[in-house]
């Protein structure tokens, strides 16, 4: 049991099928798998190694944030995650009287892209999704399609989606590709396409994803995925903040158990912008609607104020801690776990901060 305010941590890889092989290789051991994701903090499902011991971390109390290192290179699942008032509650009346959820910590999370990043996240506008709704109507003849352009909302198209036959489904997603290169989406959201139904040609998760956004985020772009966002990352390279929580509800494009009722039940209608800030200083503050915020530093020193809690995660050259006339150092890979004192940052090279209050 660690009692000390500044941690320093190795990550605990997650080796997951859509991971990219030796994807994380830049901060951790290469192991000829597919390397999904560093994890940094004590959550339960994958504690940090604290690097004084070697061993798992444990703690007094449980950090408020977990840092993950994420290379996606295959599509993850269509998913959404519960607030702090769902979580606690389990949701128990979608699974038989069970807790539906693994923890009582809500899921709120910003992703920031170390390299262009390909997602959906958000719901789409229904203009744009109209477009292709009508195109798929037109070429399949399948007439459910028209209760769809006849919703206003996410979770009512989704419903019609999801109670589709089989059959219905597979026709569809052979015409989705051809349908949205009609529409005029951009040639990475008909890439994006291709991958999700080259893999999943029988899941109604194709045609959900066609009621999100697709964003491109360019290295250093930024996307808040607050509590009851649909999103599936679909690849890329990119540093997670989120609350301690593994909370995942799926409701489709995945092996894993899926609880489509309970997904819709909190399905926020809302849209997500890119968060993207000039690179002139060295200190960049990504600042959602939320109780942290993300601070990338590029060779530059950053003094923290006021915080709760700050993991410092070296991403490349040298990072130092200095809290008075102690000095740590981390090496590449590593994150330091601060609990409630102020320290400065300074760095040789590029690293992250996520801070919460």
């Amino acid at each position: 049991m660690s009692n000390d305010t500044i941690i320093v941590v190795k990550g605990a890889l997650k080796e997951y099928a859509w991971g990219k092989i030796n994807g994380l290789q830049n901060w951790v051991e290469k192991t000829d798998k597919p390397q999904a994701e560093l994890w940094f903090g004590d959550h339960p499902s994958g504690r940090s190694i604290e690097k004084k011991s070697n061993k798992e971390l444990k703690t007094n109390s449980t950090f408020p944030l977990l840092i993950k290192l994420l290379c996606a290179n295959e599509p993850l699942s269509i998913q959404v995650h519960p607030d702090l008032v769902t979580a606690e509650s389990g949701m128990a009346d979608f699974e038989d009287g069970e807790k539906l959820l693994s923890d009582s910590n809500g899921k709120d999370e910003l992703l920031f892209a170390l390299e262009e990043f390909h997602a959906f996240a958000g719901v789409q506008t229904k203009a744009k999704r109209d477009v292709v709704f009508k195109l798929l109507l037109e070429k399949s003849k399948i007439s459910e399609l028209q209760q769809i352009l006849d919703t206003n909302t996410f979770f009512d198209a989704a419903d019609i989606i999801f109670e589709l036959e089989k059959s219905s489904i597979r026709v569809l997603n052979e015409l989705v590709v051809e349908s949205v290169k009609q529409a005029q989406y951009s040639p990475k959201a008909v890439s994006a396409f291709e991958k999700i139904v080259a893999k999943y040609p029988q899941d109604p998760g194709v045609l959900v994803c066609l009621l999100m956004e697709f964003h491109i985020l360019e290295k250093g772009n930024a996307i808040h995925v607050s509590p009851g966002t649909p999103h599936c990352y679909v690849q890329g390279l990119a540093v997670e903040v989120m609350t301690t929580s593994d909370n995942v509800l799926r409701m489709g494009l995945t092996n894993k158990h899926i609880n489509i009722d309970a997904a819709l039940s909190i399905v926020e209608e809302k849209q997500v912008q890119i968060m993207s800030l000039e690179t002139t200083d060295g200190v960049h503050i990504y600042k959602p609607e939320s109780d942290f915020e993300l601070i990338a530093i590029d060779n530059a020193t950053y003094q923290s104020r006021e915080t709760n809690f700050a993991g410092v995660l070296n991403l490349e050259g040298e990072t130092k801690i200095v809290d008075g006339a102690n000095e740590i150092l981390l090496a590449k890979g590593e994150v330091a776990l601060i609990s409630n004192i102020d320290v400065k940052v300074e760095v040789k090279g590029h690293a992250v901060v996520a801070r919460s209050f």
